[in-house]
């Protein structure tokens, strides 16, 4: 198959989500599937500045320094729900920070996918 898709598995083994890149798009994006429903998807935006995503699920937006890997999302309010950067380490190795326990596997996804688009644009 062509583009990512990244599987995701609870402790126990269980399949609860998935990442999958979609192709033949003019910009990046990336579908989000938990237990087998797409809630939506994660997309690149054009700009000529800065990277910007945009999440059509969660009335959610990303924003950040996609450059030195710190971002945060935050809610249709303006109240920050994740925030994620990047560890210098011999791999890639991230933080993230919720306040909701709910917010948890959304986090990751977001995480996997912006990875993923700069894995993909390098």
């Amino acid at each position: 198959a062509w583009g990512h898709k990244l599987n995701i598995y609870n402790a126990n083994g269980v399949h609860v989500g998935t990442v999958k890149e979609e192709i033949f798009t003019f910009l990046p994006r990336f579908k989000i599937i938990i237990n087998g429903e797409e809630m939506g998807c994660i997309r690149k935006e054009f700009t000529f500045l800065r990277p910007v995503f945009t999440l059509d699920f969660k009335n959610w937006t990303v924003e950040g320094d996609f450059f030195d890997w710190d971002y945060e999302v935050t809610d249709g309010y303006g109240h920050t729900i994740i925030t994620a950067s990047r560890q210098l380490n011999w791999t890639d190795t991230f933080v993230i920070e919720y306040d909701d326990k709910a917010n948890e596997l959304t986090a990751l996804m977001i995480v996997l996918a912006i990875d993923a688009e700069k894995c993909s644009r390098n």
